[in-house]
């Protein structure tokens, strides 16, 4: 019995010594991913530098310009605002979009559902796992053009998002579209990726 409780002892605080540095460096960890997983943080930032090719490939642009002659973005996130701050920063980056200005502005997902967006050329979301059935009643509510860069949003009602496969294209669900009343030039479709869901 002497010799089976030190065994336990040093089996006991090894296992300790082991587990203890993760334990303790969980909460740092979790912080520092707390808004996105790597995978989603990389789709973010691809779908920043192809949401402004979507939005230059809308038919019907000059229709939902600001008052300035600009084009409002809505970056939409529920959860951490981490992600869609950054996104705007990214954003702000772009200087002209078929000759007008781009300008973003934050809204919560709950802000948009009860109708505080106002006139937007499109919406740019910046968080997963937003509610599919979400994705669809903005697009056709608003009549907008609903980016999310994040995998299965395309398919599950998002307007349009990325590709990836051998190389990254832009992806648009041509039905959704056709729902929300939003045409792309010709020219853009030929390059897209096209999801049909009817």
């Amino acid at each position: 019995m002497s010799l089976i409780a030190p065994a336990l002892a040093r089996s006991l605080w090894l296992g300790l010594s082991l587990c203890l540095p993760l334990w303790i460096g969980m909460p740092v960890a979790r912080a520092e991913t707390s808004a996105l997983w790597q995978e989603d943080a990389q789709r973010l930032r691809v779908g920043l530098k192809l949401f402004p090719a979507c939005l230059g490939a809308l038919e019907s642009l000059d229709d939902v310009l600001a008052q300035n002659d600009s084009l409002r973005v809505l970056v939409v996130y529920e959860g951490s605002d981490a992600p869609a701050r950054q996104a705007v920063s990214s954003l702000e980056t772009i200087d002209r979009i078929r000759g007008h200005p781009l300008r973003a502005s934050i809204l919560s997902a709950r802000e948009l559902d009860q109708g505080s967006g106002g006139l937007a050329a499109g919406i740019f979301i910046a968080s997963v796992g937003l509610d599919p059935r979400r994705l669809r009643t903005w697009s056709e509510r608003y009549r907008i053009l609903v980016f999310s860069p994040f995998a299965g949003a395309v398919e599950e009602g998002a307007v349009a998002g990325i590709y990836v496969a051998d190389r990254i294209l832009p992806h648009i669900n041509i039905a959704q579209a056709r729902r929300a009343h939003i045409r792309f030039k010709p020219f853009f479709l030929q390059v897209a990726r096209q999801y049909q869901d009817d």
